[in-house]
């Protein structure tokens, strides 16, 4: 008895001191040199604050619509120990302060979800019951607005490629890839009911988005791209001037992966701006005491965002394109 008792006890230390080690590793940060921030630009109508992951509120003065609007970034220990809901307060707080910065009423006409993975999804049916937003996205993502009480007049969801209009904006869906990280893959074919894991959250299709507007000219000005993947020939025929490129797990894939993912989404659009999304720790809030917070890349264990940007710098240099890392409540106007 008293063997078996040690050997529990030692069990259990191992086990917590595999524990604090994954900790360590999860929240070891990884030193980086962002370049300086954007220069201030002429206030234009059209416009887009940048809000962490690949979240992105954009308007024209008129109508206001969003990329996912993931929110409650909830603490790693919730992702990993618990089931995961909405954080009402947190997002009440951000969603707040964006209509702020935005200078516009707290309305939106649309949410977009790149796929249906909880960083992308879990708060955009909260966000749409709360400013009568329309939920746009794959069937993977209809079922988490279902599971969240969303009614059907107001989710629209496609099977592949679509087009949907917001206002004056017109955003084309363009069925794409996840970045190949391991964390890919699977449909929600049932509603997912709050609370729920975060691998209860099956990808989906993943969807590029591609941005017009009547006031920036006739053919689209934005691509984004919110997971680091791509499909081979998937932006023909598309050309745009900037491009917003989501990072998440770059930089553990190969050079040549990251240059050819490089070249579908730069070269290919002919796009002279590239603006770096998703390159964030995503378990780190965008708000603390009321007051904003800046970003933090990636832990080492997840990503190498230095390497990664060293590369894309090297390639925007050869190509003739700014390339801009945003921070957290950032505003791009075009």
């Amino acid at each position: 008895m008293r063997i078996l008792r040690f050997a529990l006890y030692a069990l259990s230390a191992i086990v917590l001191l595999g524990l604090g080690a994954l900790v360590f590793l999860l929240k070891s940060y990884p030193a980086v040199q962002l370049p300086e921030s954007l220069e201030p630009s002429p206030a234009g109508s059209v416009r887009t604050l940048f809000l962490g992951t690949s979240s992105m509120a954009w308007t024209d003065g008129q109508s206001t619509w969003l990329v996912d609007g993931f929110f409650s970034r909830q603490p790693l220990s919730e992702v990993a120990f618990t089931r995961l809901k909405v954080d009402e307060t947190q997002v009440g707080a951000v969603a707040a302060e964006m209509f702020k910065r935005l200078d516009m009423p707290s309305a939106l006409s649309g949410i977009v979800v790149a796929h249906s993975h909880y960083d992308h999804s879990l708060d955009a049916p909260f966000l749409a019951k709360q400013y009568g937003a329309r939920v746009v996205g794959s069937e993977s993502t209809l079922q988490i607005a279902k599971g969240q009480d969303v009614p059907t007049t107001q989710i629209d969801a496609f099977t592949g490629s679509g087009r949907v209009k917001f206002g004056e904006f017109d955003i084309q869906l363009i069925q794409s890839a996840h970045a190949p990280t391991g964390f890919t893959g699977g449909f929600n074919t049932k509603p997912v009911f709050l609370p729920a894991h975060a691998l209860q959250f099956k990808e989906g299709i993943s969807f590029s988005f591609v941005v017009s507007h009547p006031g920036l000219g006739p053919g689209p000005f934005a691509l984004i791209q919110p997971s680091a993947g791509y499909v081979e020939g998937q932006n023909k025929d598309i050309a745009v001037e900037h491009v917003f490129l989501g990072m998440g797990g770059l930089g553990k894939l190969s050079d040549a992966y990251i240059e050819n993912y490089w070249r579908e989404m730069v070269v290919g659009t002919g796009a002279k701006h590239v603006y770096l999304i998703h390159w964030d720790d995503f378990t780190q809030p965008l708000m603390k005491k009321g007051q904003l917070v800046g970003l933090k890349p990636m832990p080492k264990l997840l990503d190498d965002f230095p390497r990664s940007l060293e590369l894309l710098k090297m390639f925007s240099e050869r190509d003739g394109v700014t390339l801009h890392v945003l921070d957290a409540w950032q505003m791009v106007h075009f």
